[in-house]
């Protein structure tokens, strides 16, 4: 019996069971009910730290990917809330165990999953862990909005030329932001740039060709710009600000506050999700007055969103060109992107590499390319593909080779040789042939387990093949379906099909590699 153990620990508190522990309860209280069988453990213990809502925990991803493979017939966790604390996800992961034969044991809560009730236990607890959750949640969220209403900074990363100091107030101590004199120009000097009309890609570009890094002595990225840009805490707490702050539907304290001498602080910009964090709409916003002083004056400042939204409505004008868009990657390895322009009445459309534009051709020496240039070599390579299907290259090739026959042949040797050793060592126990007979039983038990480690990968091999086989022929299909219907089938369609089947597309030159 293969017996799957999955421990976790999210913090690290003393008072916590550490995963060491989680694995030794889990195999005693395997050994107790399972006692009459015997018993093969595989730990996925590289979760810790990780919390238990979040599902893309790669040892996680792991027992569940070796699931689906029916490698496992058991899943035991020392308790229940170590491998989910959400109801939903917990009935889909069970619902994958039942799907694949796959026992499911809970030591601390102690529960038979092959019984109505037992199941039933089961979602009661995983409800209540999940409510503990998001009561949990709750608690600091609303702990942590009463801090940033009061100006007070909630911790994190502290915003680019700002720093945080302790204030006692009362008992306690808490954290302010205040202004890094030594740092602060360089947040000046953004403003000054996209007020004198300079795009935050030229701006990235002006850095980087100037030698101006940010505080941690890396070249500032559009990103770091845009949220530098976008970032309240640099605004002057004028009554502009509050009307301008008020008509995004920000939530906002006293109007009278707004005395212009002071700069701002927004909590609930930010929100994490299930794998990554989000920018919330202004309307989720909270805009506090802070104890630092102000940066940027609010009609400066003001005016920095008006021109970024300018920005941001040009350069997302689309147009039907460029069949890769979204797909198309440079040999640098940075995003390749489709621009349009149009010249004495004439339209021209070519790709371009991101990080050429950006950073400059000493960090990309790629071309700009026709787009139809490109395209068509796309369209050819899918021609030729059409012909020999043979040509599809998937990401995921397994070029393994197993003869599963011949390790089947050698397991069943192996264990018709320990079958008369067991046999031969019964009738010779008092012999002193009796320790050779062992010792030659635990080398083939030894043989034994590499060898069935060996059927498990083969099998697994082979089953990855056929889906890869499978793969190819949905991928042979949709190719034809799109050559065949090129002409009829609308812009967006081509694309959409295309990102569905086409996995990286590198462009080397004039050089195309796709792989599906």
């Amino acid at each position: 019996m293969v017996i799957g153990i999955y421990p976790r620990k999210s913090v690290y508190r003393d008072n916590s069971d550490s995963v060491d522990v989680q694995v030794n309860m889990c195999k005693e209280y395997a050994g107790i009910i399972f006692r009459d069988q015997p018993l093969d453990f595989k730990v996925y213990g590289r979760d810790e730290g990780f919390s238990g809502k979040n599902m893309n925990r790669p040892s996680f991803q792991e027992l569940m990917q070796d699931v689906r493979d029916n490698l496992l017939d058991v899943v035991m966790v020392y308790k229940l809330d170590r491998i989910s604390r959400n109801v939903k996800e917990f009935s889909a992961m069970y619902d994958t165990f039942e799907e694949h034969g796959v026992s499911f044991v809970s030591v601390k809560e102690s529960f038979d999953t092959s019984t109505p009730i037992g199941r039933t236990v089961m979602y009661i607890l995983a409800a209540f862990a999940q409510l503990e959750r998001e009561n949990t949640s709750e608690r600091v969220g609303d702990n942590m909005l009463a801090l940033a209403e009061s100006g007070k900074w909630t911790g994190g990363n502290c915003p680019s030329g700002m720093t945080s100091i302790k204030k006692k107030i009362g008992a306690k101590e808490h954290s302010f932001l205040v202004v890094d004199e030594n740092e602060i120009w360089r947040i000046k000097m953004l403003y000054e740039l996209i007020l004198s009309g300079y795009s935050i890609t030229k701006i990235e570009r002006h850095c980087r060709d100037n030698g101006i890094r940010s505080q941690s002595g890396k070249y500032l990225a559009t990103s770091q710009i845009y949220n530098i840009l976008t970032n309240p805490v640099y605004c002057q707490n004028a009554p502009e600000a509050y009307d301008y702050f008020l008509d995004q539907g920000c939530r906002l304290p006293d109007r009278r506050l707004f005395d212009g001498e002071h700069g701002l602080i927004s909590y609930g910009k930010h929100k994490t999700g299930k794998e990554k964090s989000f920018i919330m709409g202004k309307e989720n916003w909270t805009i506090s007055i802070g104890i630092h002083e102000p940066v940027i004056p609010a009609e400066k400042w003001i005016n920095a969103q008006s021109r970024l939204k300018v920005n941001r409505q040009i350069r997302s004008r689309k147009y039907d060109v460029g069949i890769l868009k979204g797909v198309l990657k440079c040999g640098c390895g940075s995003k390749i992107i489709a621009r349009t322009y149009t010249k004495n009445n004439t339209q021209f459309s070519y790709y371009y590499c991101s990080a050429m534009a950006r950073k400059g051709r000493a960090y990309c020496n790629s071309d700009y390319a026709q787009v139809k240039v490109i395209d068509d070599l796309f369209l050819n390579e899918l021609r030729r593909i059409r012909l020999n299907p043979d040509f599809i290259h998937l990401q995921d090739d397994v070029n393994e080779v197993f003869n599963i026959s011949g390790l089947q042949s050698e397991l069943k040797l192996i264990n018709a040789s320990l079958d008369n050793l067991t046999r031969t060592l019964q009738d010779n126990m008092s012999s002193s042939a009796a320790k050779y007979i062992i010792g030659q039983m635990e080398q083939l038990d030894k043989q034994k387990a590499e060898l069935e480690t060996q059927l498990r990968r083969a099998e697994l091999v082979e089953r990855n093949k056929a889906k890869a086989d499978n793969s190819r022929q949905y991928i042979y299909e949709q190719i034809c379906y799109l050559l065949d219907n090129f002409d009829t089938l609308s812009y967006a369609s081509k694309n959409e099909l295309i990102r569905k089947v086409v996995k990286t597309c590198r462009l080397d030159g004039k050089t195309l590699h796709i792989t599906f």
